[in-house]
């Protein structure tokens, strides 16, 4: 093996049987070596973006998982562990970047193969999700979405996507909550947990300080900009913490670290962090103006601003597109509004926005 490449200790291409996204696809499943002891698990996904789940395996004192992939590719993840002498029940503990489906999904899955041995651990703010599958309540979400101006249709719509979410994802009990600076032993390596709310409310990063290795979660991926998801709160009709500036107050927070190269969650190892965080800094900014363009004609509730904003999105993912696209405006408006640039206002049960 040549320095510096991975061992590749299984891989097979399968065609998808599950026809996501209404799509047959060529998926390619690897187990790789990274750096002595620890692996990359290559799971699929539905859909184009972000792409297929990197989950990453330690093996050593403490045999850790660090993401799962979905509920249905467990069979694919238990057999490529096998492929380098591991099974499920070898596992001691799942660390979990953050309570999305495609990193929880298959935990319980795990847990049980493991006869109840594997721990699973989440940043608290993200405990609540990953043994429900709620952030909030069916009730207050499709509340938020009306006053964003979202049109009826589309809580019916956005039901059934939440009914193939579901079948994505079992609930899975957490033992151990994770906390910012907290040291854990992966394998061989010590961690130090990285709080970085954001992408959602207890997103995490673990960073290996003497090897230089950070893995990012979904905070920093090297294809696409992350989204920053608009966080709910059960006791609020607007949601008060501004994800957007988390996300970017985070990205500040793991700069500083200068780690020698990221592993993300999705994609390729990244080696010029300070190259990706300033093409999303662009990004955020072109967003901002593409927004203030569309209030100069008028105030719009954000539906409206979604869809000029993403005029391309149509077809059957269209439910899911409007669900991020209504997200992210919000999300931008946020801040708009906290620079003194917009102004909300609520006019026949929908929020609208205008220029100051």
């Amino acid at each position: 093996m040549k320095p510096g490449l991975p061992a590749v200790f299984a891989q097979k291409e399968i065609t998808d049987e599950h026809d996501w996204d209404n799509m047959k696809h060529k998926v390619t499943i690897r187990c790789e070596e990274i750096h002595p002891h620890i692996h990359r698990i290559i799971l699929p996904l539905p859909g184009r973006q972000p792409g297929p789940v990197n989950a990453y395996l330690f093996t050593g004192k403490q045999t850790t998982l660090l993401d799962t992939g979905i509920s249905r590719t467990a069979r694919h993840l238990e057999e490529s562990l096998r492929q380098i002498g591991i099974g499920f029940s070898d596992i001691d503990r799942i660390i979990l970047t953050h309570g999305h489906i495609d990193h929880y999904g298959a935990a319980r899955h795990v847990v049980k193969r493991s006869s109840g041995h594997a721990a699973v651990a989440v940043h608290r703010e993200d405990r609540p999700v990953v043994e429900t599958g709620m952030e909030v309540s069916d009730r207050q979400f499709s509340k938020f979405y009306r006053l964003m101006g979202v049109p009826l249709v589309f809580e019916l719509l956005f039901y059934g996507m939440g009914l193939f979410f579901s079948s994505l994802a079992e609930n899975c009990r957490v033992d151990f909550c994770l906390s910012d600076g907290e040291k854990i032993q992966m394998g061989d390596y010590e961690a130090t947990i990285i709080s970085t709310p954001g992408h959602t409310k207890g997103s995490i990063c673990l960073y290996l300080e003497k090897e230089g290795i950070l893995f990012s979660g979904d905070h920093v991926l090297g294809h696409i900009t992350p989204n920053a998801f608009v966080m709910l709160e059960s006791d609020f009709d607007i949601p008060w913490r501004m994800s957007q500036l988390e996300f970017y107050d985070s990205l500040r927070k793991i700069e500083s670290l200068a780690p020698r190269i990221v592993y993300p969650a999705h994609g390729k190892p990244i080696t010029d962090l300070p190259g990706t965080a300033a093409m999303y800094r662009e990004q955020f900014s072109l967003r901002q103006e593409k927004i203030l363009a569309i209030l100069r004609k008028g105030a719009f509730p954000v539906y409206r601003i979604a869809r000029s904003l993403f005029p391309e999105i149509s077809g059957k993912r269209l439910p899911l597109e409007i669900f991020l696209a209504v997200s992210e405006v919000f999300t931008h408006l946020q801040v708009l509004e906290k620079d003194g640039m917009v102004a909300p206002h609520v006019k026949r049960g929908k929020q609208y926005y205008s220029l100051k």
